[in-house]
C-alpha cells in the first residue's frame, strides 16, 4: 500500500527506498561501489528504477548523471524525490538506448540484463554509448546451479536467467574485457524481511576474484566490471 500510495507500480520487483531493509540495503550498496568510479565522469544509470542509485552517482561527484527507465512512474518518482543539479531523468527502453554515441564514460546496470530478453542489444547499443576507455558495470543474481536455474525460470521478471560463467562468456563473446567481483555481506541478511535493515554500508564488500571464486562461495550478486576490449 506504501508503494501504491507513493504512485508506484504495485507489482514489480525493482526495490524502493520507502522500506530500508535488507534487500534495499543490498541494492544500495551497488551503487555505493559504483560511485568509487564516477568522480568526474558522465555516467548512465540504465534502468534507474526510483532513482535512489542515480543520486548517489550524482552525490559522489560525477560531471552529469542520467537515469533511464521503461516504467514513467518510477522515473516520476525518481524525479520527485531525487534532485541534484548534475542528475536528470528519461523514459528509455534499456533494449535500445537511443542516445548519441560515446556520450557517456560509464554505465551502471544493476539487476537490469536478467530482465531482457536479449540482454547482447543492450550490450551493443552500450559499446555505441560509451566513450573510448568507458567502463560498463554490470551486476546480476548468481546463477551458480540447476536449482539456482530452475528459481530463476519460474521468476516471470528473469527472461535470462544465465549462469556467472554464462554472463562472463556472453561479456567476451561481446568484445568486452571483464573483471569479476562477488558482491558480500559479513553479516547475515534476511532479503525477505519487510523490517528496516540494521545492516550499513560498511558490512559489504566486493571482492575481485576469478569468475570460479563465486563457485566455491556464492555471493549476493554477480559484479562485472567490463571495458570494450582492445581490437587485436
Amino acid at each position: 500500500m506504501r508503494r501504491i500510495a507513493a504512485g508506484l507500480p504495485r507489482a514489480e520487483e525493482a526495490v524502493w527506498p520507502g522500506i530500508r531493509n535488507d534487500l534495499f540495503l543490498a541494492h544500495e550498496s551497488v551503487y555505493c561501489f559504483a560511485a568509487r568510479l564516477a568522480a568526474g565522469r558522465r555516467v548512465l544509470d540504465a534502468a534507474c528504477g526510483t532513482g535512489y542509485g542515480s543520486h548517489i552517482l550524482a552525490c559522489a561527484g560525477a560531471a552529469q548523471v542520467l537515469g533511464v527507465d521503461l516504467n514513467a512512474r518510477r522515473v516520476a518518482y525518481a524525479a520527485r524525490h531525487f534532485r541534484r543539479a548534475n542528475l536528470s531523468y528519461s523514459v528509455r527502453d534499456c533494449n535500445a538506448l537511443e542516445l548519441p554515441s560515446k556520450s557517456f564514460d560509464f554505465i551502471v546496470s544493476s539487476n537490469t540484463l536478467e530482465h531482457l530478453a536479449d540482454p547482447s542489444r543492450f550490450l551493443a547499443s552500450a559499446a555505441d554509448v560509451l566513450t573510448d576507455g568507458g567502463q560498463l558495470l554490470v551486476v546480476v543474481p548468481p546463477v551458480l546451479s540447476e536449482a539456482d536455474l530452475a528459481v530463476h525460470a519460474g521468476n516471470r521478471y528473469h527472461a535470462s536467467p544465465l549462469s556467472v560463467r554464462g554472463w562472463a562468456e556472453l561479456f567476451d563473446a561481446s568484445g568486452w574485457s571483464c573483471r569479476f567481483f562477488s558482491h558480500r555481506c559479513s553479516v547475515a541478511l534476511d532479503l525477505a524481511s519487510p523490517t528496516k535493515s540494521g545492516v550499513t554500508a560498511s558490512d559489504f564488500a566486493f571482492i575481485e576474484e576469478p569468475v570460479d571464486g563465486a563457485y566455491a562461495q556464492a555471493p549476493l550478486a554477480s559484479t562485472y566490471l567490463l571495458r570494450r576490449a582492445a581490437p587485436s
